[in-house]
């Protein structure tokens, strides 16, 4: 069931490998949070306007929410943090990614009475 939004800024490096950070989110947080990562959906946005401060043009944005059920405890959810914080500074080890860039990422529950979904076609 966690579903993970991706937002990023048309200048962030690395943009081609977020497909792969999505699929290496899953593994990590997959075993964390005790949720099969076939449950796992990831959504990746491009912003294509945003404003940062006073208008600098320069800093990229990578931006992560995760929605999972509610009733981990906040140890899990820091954990879950740590990780894709962690995972999400890997994108940016090659030396040509110099671009500053803000990492920022916020766990919300989803409360299950308040999710629906229906799978057709199947």
């Amino acid at each position: 069931m966690p579903h993970i939004h991706i937002s990023f800024t048309p200048n962030l490096p690395a943009q081609d490998n977020l497909e792969t950070f999505a699929l290496n989110l899953h593994h990590a947080i997959s075993p964390v949070v005790a949720s099969g990562v076939e449950n796992f959906k990831s959504y990746i946005l491009p912003l294509n306007r945003i404003v940062f401060g006073s208008n600098d043009k320069k800093k990229a944005l990578l931006r992560i929410d995760i929605r999972m059920y509610a009733g981990r405890s906040d140890e899990v959810k820091q954990q879950v943090a740590e990780i894709i914080i962690n995972e999400a500074k890997k994108l940016f080890t090659d030396a040509s990614c110099t671009t500053p860039t803000e990492i920022s990422v916020e766990v919300r529950d989803i409360e299950k009475e308040n999710s629906h979904s229906a799978l057709i076609n199947v």
